[in-house]
């Protein structure tokens, strides 16, 4: 017969589970090149980093956009910045920490219903980086092109989703398609400034109405390096 020393036990156990959760906290993280740390698919901060807006728009203050307004009519889209009027420019400037090297920006920018190969042109500091043309009609959507400009100490990638049917209007075509943007910009300047301006498309006729669209999700980070 077997005698246990209950007390040894007990240390063992208290041994294995101060191990185990030093293992959890320990589960490495992977790097995303320029654009940080991330954890199991979510942003996390590295301590040279600092978070310095976060919009959802579901809670925060109307941001600091030159135009535009907020929107939370759609339950499919929840609270976005609507473009308004939807052919102005929408600009703003973010004041950075002392001490930044390199900041990394995200967004989503949404278009709204009926889209023929409009476009979205985003410009970092007064310099475009990034035109992305949209169109949820199906004799369109294959046209769609992404057109990322090479500019010294941007580096920039995106995604464009499928066209979903996200609240504004129902029929082919009239769904909301949405571009996921990342950027990781190197500078120690005082502020950033981003500016989006809406173009029209190549063969658009003058009296052409423009189509909506949105900002959401807006993050950004600064790193001391």
């Amino acid at each position: 017969m077997v005698n246990l020393d209950w007390m040894l036990v007990s240390v063992g156990l208290m041994a294995l589970a101060l191990l185990a959760a030093s293992l959890i906290r320990t589960v490495p993280s992977y790097a995303v090149a320029e654009f940080g740390t991330k954890i199991g698919g979510l942003r996390a901060l590295t301590e040279t980093e600092r978070l310095v807006l976060f919009e959802d728009l579901s809670t925060s203050p109307d941001p600091d956009w030159a135009s535009g307004q907020r929107d939370d009519t759609q339950v499919g889209l929840g609270a976005i910045w609507l473009a308004s009027p939807a052919d102005a420019p929408m600009t703003r400037r973010i004041a950075l920490p002392p001490q930044t090297q390199r900041s990394i920006v995200t967004m989503e920018l949404i278009a709204i219903d009926a889209w023929a190969l409009e476009r979205l042109e985003l410009s970092v500091d007064g310099t475009p980086v990034l035109r992305q043309s949209f169109s949820a009609q199906p004799a369109l959507i294959a046209a769609q092109r992404t057109e990322i400009l090479a500019h010294d100490g941007i580096v920039l990638q995106s995604r464009l989703d499928s066209p979903q049917e996200l609240g504004f209007a129902t029929g082919p075509g009239l769904e909301e398609t949405r571009l996921s943007v990342e950027m990781a910009i190197t500078t120690n300047a005082p502020e950033l400034r981003l500016s989006i301006v809406p173009l029209p498309a190549p063969d658009a006729s003058a009296d052409a109405r423009p189509p909506m669209w949105a900002i959401d999700n807006l993050m950004v980070i600064a790193a001391d390096r």
